[in-house]
């Protein structure tokens, strides 16, 4: 899942210098496509009702991307920004089909998040993934770190060392981090299943 950091950091600082320029959007899209496309498998696999293919869920998520937007730092930036596109596609589209539903049915959802041996935790079961869009709001509010870990494992598909990798941090922290995020998350859709 790695990409050569150096040259598409380069390439998404020239994107964003000239974000009407189809050549730079191009190279980024060239040169970060295998990676995306992994997240995007990763993230499928956990999802029980796949109404897109990951290719599918790579250019939904693409076509969210606005390089006029905020600043994209670096590689890693860029792959959390992609990650929180992809989530933004499935509740979207989850929305949408329980609009047409009226309500009727759950969406079965399941992010597997890895405990402290890095072994994947159970799936949350059956849960809403509305519901689990507005926890994981309601927790990057009240606890940044932990909500953006649990989106690049539980969204992005990435492993532990990726996840740090991405945050900067140590793989002691981010386990730290999984396991609050698991528990709180956890808590929040009891919670709310319960009428809380």
């Amino acid at each position: 899942m790695r990409v050569a950091g150096e040259p598409l950091t380069r390439w998404l600082r020239a994107w964003q210098d000239a974000p009407d320029d189809p050549q730079a959007a191009e190279q980024v899209a060239r040169g970060a496509y295998a990676t995306l496309h992994a997240i995007a498998v990763g993230r499928l696999r956990h999802e029980s009702s796949q109404a897109f293919s990951p290719t599918e869920l790579l250019h939904e998520a693409w076509l969210r991307f606005d390089p006029h937007g905020d600043t994209i730092c670096d590689r890693s930036h860029f792959f959390r920004l992609a990650a929180t596109a992809m989530r933004r596609v499935l509740v979207d589209q989850a929305r949408e089909r329980l609009a047409a539903k009226r309500g009727g049915g759950d969406v079965r959802v399941t992010l597997s998040l890895a405990d402290n041996d890095g072994v994947a935790a159970p799936g949350f079961g059956d849960g809403d993934l509305v519901d689990l869009d507005r926890a994981l709001t309601r927790l990057a509010k009240e606890h940044a770190r932990p909500a953006q870990a649990a989106i690049l494992r539980g969204f992005a598909g990435l492993t532990l060392e990726e996840v740090a990798e991405a945050m900067q941090s140590s793989l002691a922290t981010v386990k730290r981090d999984l396991a609050f995020a698991r528990a709180w998350l956890a808590h929040a859709l009891k919670e709310r299943s319960d009428g809380g």
